[in-house]
């Protein structure tokens, strides 16, 4: 059976990630899913993805919610997986009943944490206050209330031991708004369409640099390796843009790939290029981009690449990652990207695709951000439009995760070294 899973980012007032959502469906050739069981479609995506795919690959030992409906409750197939890994989350339509108030504190009991979702405070409804002495966190669409609304609600569920968490936020307003009202959770396209208010440098990975720098000391640095080691940090990628767009360097054509850049000014300026900004950094206090935020940039960045490959682009597969590469280069600069990019002598196609246009680089990138945010429609539009077999798509997002995930790992045991 194939199963497909995409995940959503759950963030923190500290805009770092705590769990993600699960959001699955169960097949590639049914966007609709009409004539399906879902429950029996969500019990076994769930199944599979915990243990075919493994928890370490879908969330990096992050929490994750997983929606339960009234009947997979019944099943207890929550107590399938263990109490530190999951969050149940209980739809909205599930009625609330003493026998749900049963089943939510057996699960307490247990160790789980229970999420509301569309929450919506039942006035008239017995049951409503037992519900929330057991949950733990309660998800707000934001889209259905007002400011007063919001308000309302957070007084009426102040007296019970929980957290509120704001989703579909799409906004830095909202985002501040949500915090102000005292949401301690946000989920939904912020991050992915940022309006960030100041302006910082990027930081490099040390790990990364260090391993540049062994490359390039060699008597004949070899051009891919040292353009591997480039592309696995958004941050040298970027430094090294800017530096082929200085004054000495301004008459450069527009490149389209790291290697072309290195090409183009020769390992002798590289290495100059790499002490530099060693010296820089060890003389500087680190501004460490959030973590989840990084990691998604090396997702975007693989998975851009692999499309590549299966559009029959494959010639261009650099070019195609450096656009994955570079588009949250906007959440490291805390710009917007179009003045993020503005200096950099990327090629046009590039530019477009990371302010965008619709083109072959483009058209990966939204590949990349529908399936983040499962727009199972989107996704299936794309690869009908680029005729990619939608379950290669997801095998490669899989293996772009964990290639992801397995490059992080490698700086976390060199940095604690």
């Amino acid at each position: 059976m194939e199963v497909y899973v995409a995940r959503q980012p759950i963030f923190n007032n500290e805009c770092n990630v705590m769990a993600y959502e699960l959001l699955y469906r169960g097949s590639k050739s049914d966007q609709s899913f009409a004539g399906i069981d879902g429950d029996q479609a969500t019990a076994e995506v769930v199944m599979n993805s915990f243990y075919n795919m493994g928890f370490k690959h879908i969330s990096g030992q992050k929490k994750c919610f997983v929606n339960f409906t009234e009947n997979l409750l019944k099943s207890e197939l929550p107590f399938c997986f263990p109490q530190n890994q999951l969050v149940i989350e209980l739809l909205e339509n599930i009625p609330l009943t003493k026998e749900l108030v049963h089943t939510c504190r057996m699960l307490k009991n247990k160790g789980y944490q229970i999420a509301l979702d569309d929450f919506v405070f039942q006035m008239d409804n017995p049951y409503t206050e037992d519900l929330l002495r057991y949950a733990d966190i309660v998800k707000v669409d934001i889209r259905q209330y007002s400011l007063d609304g919001m308000k309302v609600l957070k007084e009426q569920v102040a007296p019970y031991t929980l957290e509120l968490l704001a989703e579909k936020v799409e906004t830095y307003e909202e985002f501040i708004q949500c915090r102000s009202l005292g949401f301690e959770y946000y989920q939904g396209y912020f991050f992915s369409k940022p309006v960030i208010m100041t302006s910082y440098d990027t930081s490099f990975q040390p790990f990364q640099h260090i391993e540049l720098m062994k490359e390039l000391a060699l008597p004949q640095p070899d051009v891919t390796n040292v353009a591997e080691k480039i592309e696995n940090d958004v941050s040298l990628s970027y430094k090294l843009l800017k530096l082929i767009n200085s004054v000495a360097y301004r008459r450069i054509e527009p490149i389209k790939s790291i290697v072309q850049a290195i090409m183009l000014l020769g390992f002798d300026e590289v290495k100059k290029w790499s002490y530099v900004l060693m010296l820089k950094e060890m003389g500087a206090k680190a501004d460490s981009a959030p973590y989840e935020v990084m990691k998604l940039c090396y997702i975007r960045a693989r998975l851009c690449e692999r499309v590549s490959f299966l559009v029959g682009e494959d010639r261009e597969s650099s070019s195609f990652f450096l656009t994955g590469m570079l588009s949250f280069i906007n959440v490291f600069l805390q710009r917007p990207m179009e003045e993020s990019i503005e200096d950099l002598p990327l090629h046009h196609d590039i530019k477009d695709a990371l302010t965008g246009v619709s083109n072959p680089y483009g058209h990966a990138l939204e590949l990349c951000k529908s399936i983040e945010v499962a727009d199972w429609e989107g996704i299936g539009d794309l690869c009908l439009s680029l005729s990619v077999d939608q379950g290669t798509l997801f095998i490669e997002y899989r293996q772009a995760i964990e290639w992801a995930q397995d490059l992080l790992m490698v700086y976390e045991e060199y940095s604690h070294s």
